[in-house]
């Protein structure tokens, strides 16, 4: 074993084996001397939020980066040391069990029967809601896993990708990254309050036909005590914190490999003017960056299509019966504006999280634009094939987040969703079916 690989703890060094690297990422220095971002260092108050809520799994050993000297070297922080307690499978696991139990509570309910319609599609809606949760946090568990999941992947990959980005000139923009991960990480915790103070009032003081239709949904077959109503928030908050986060983590990383490519058509389009419209002598590496770029969507998507596919699931089960009973049978001033409030909130988390995609997938063929400003008179055969080869990436291109693999979100299929849900809209208000 090399000499070059070695832990360094608190009071004492041990020797690790290469595998034990292999699943790490780089993080920049306590200095910030390390020249390219971390997109893990970014996004660690997100992570660390998910972790608390126990759907982000954090192994206990240390987390491993590279020093100047080459060395590799074990960060011994107290925020490693007191994460350790809240990273092991062990709590995670516990807190997915709830969530299936919850999960299962709701589903007895229903089995149980003897409410009205109203009531009883209000129970279908918060079931939908939980199933949405939980899947939230299984796959979750799973993509954070060092062993099982791609996060691991996907970070390592990321740090090799933009450690080369300063050679080959391209200006990743790092603070508009960070600027808008933060209105993200506080506009997410702000809907986390709202909602979690809005179920508390409706939980304790419910009005209108609301009492019968929150005891069943968020205590039956338990009696409504305060301890049952108690334990009924804590749930509440536990759904709510999983229902938010992820979303906003997807919708960061979209934005943070979008800036990618926006960079690598920034840096051909300059290469472009340079070289007065002549083929470049850097297209190999500009369209090594592009497949580098694409590979990073083709990492998360082995877990997001999953998690794509439970989004529309529910959002669009949810909109179809909520739709259904407002027209059908409005009245009660509780129920309409619960079911107003979870419409405009499932629309708004399927509509914005498939934007970011969709846009996601329109900009991987932005370099396709800086291509055909080019002259190809005289070019060797060699740039030939690579131009040929690079074309062929962006005029075929079904790169982008996927529903199960199936179906590649693009602003086309946002479009003839949306044609659907106005065809349904229609349908329902001129005959009530």
């Amino acid at each position: 074993m090399s000499k070059d690989m070695r832990r360094v703890t608190k009071n004492k060094v041990r020797r690790i084996q290469p595998q034990e690297v292999k699943n790490t990422f780089t993080l920049p220095l306590s200095d910030g001397t390390l020249d390219q971002p971390s997109i893990c260092n970014i996004m660690k108050p997100i992570i660390w939020s998910m972790v608390v809520f126990g759907i982000y799994h954090r192994d206990k050993r240390m987390e491993i980066r590279e020093s100047t000297d080459g060395n590799t070297e074990e960060t011994s922080t107290i925020a490693c040391t007191c994460a350790s307690m809240y990273s092991t499978l062990i709590y995670n696991v516990i807190v997915t069990l709830l969530s299936c139990c919850g999960l299962l509570r709701i589903s007895i309910c229903l089995s149980i029967g003897g409410a009205s319609t109203v009531v009883f599609i209000f129970e279908i809606v918060v079931l939908l809601w939980f199933f949405l949760c939980t899947v939230n946090g299984i796959i979750f568990l799973k993509f954070s896993h060092y062993r099982y999941g791609r996060s691991c992947v996907f970070y390592k990959h990321w740090e090799e990708m933009v450690a080369n980005f300063s050679e080959l000139k391209i200006e990743y923009d790092t603070k508009k990254l960070r600027r808008v991960f933060m209105i993200t990480f506080v506009s997410s915790w702000f809907l986390i309050g709202f909602n979690i103070v809005g179920g508390a009032i409706l939980l304790f003081n419910p009005f209108g036909d609301g009492k019968e239709a929150m005891e069943l949904a968020l205590t039956s077959p338990f009696p409504a005590t305060t301890s049952m109503k108690i334990a009924a928030l804590i749930f509440h908050i536990y759904f709510t914190g999983v229902w938010i986060l992820p979303a906003a983590y997807v919708l960061v990383i979209n934005l943070a490999i979008k800036y990618g490519f926006l960079a690598l058509c920034d840096a051909m389009e300059k290469e472009v003017r340079l070289s007065k419209d002549r083929l470049t002598d850097r297209l190999q590496d500009f369209r090594k960056v592009h497949m580098d770029l694409c590979r990073c969507i083709e990492i998360l998507d082995k877990d997001f299509n999953i998690l794509n596919a439970s989004w529309y699931v529910v959002a669009i089960c949810a909109t179809c019966l909520i739709l259904y009973t407002l027209i059908n049978f409005g009245g009660d001033i509780f129920f309409n504006i619960i079911f107003t409030f979870w419409l405009l909130s499932g629309l708004g988390y399927a509509a914005v999280t498939s934007f970011f995609s969709a846009s996601l997938h329109e900009t991987v063929q932005g370099p396709l634009d800086a291509l055909l400003k080019t002259s190809t008179n005289g070019i060797t055969p060699e740039k030939q094939a690579q131009l040929n080869l690079f074309l062929a990436k962006l005029t075929v291109n079904n790169t982008g987040f996927t529903v199960l693999t199936l179906v590649t979100i693009t602003k086309e299929l946002l479009l003839t969703m949306t044609g659907l849900f106005l065809t349904y809209f229609f349908l329902l208000t001129q005959f009530n079916i």
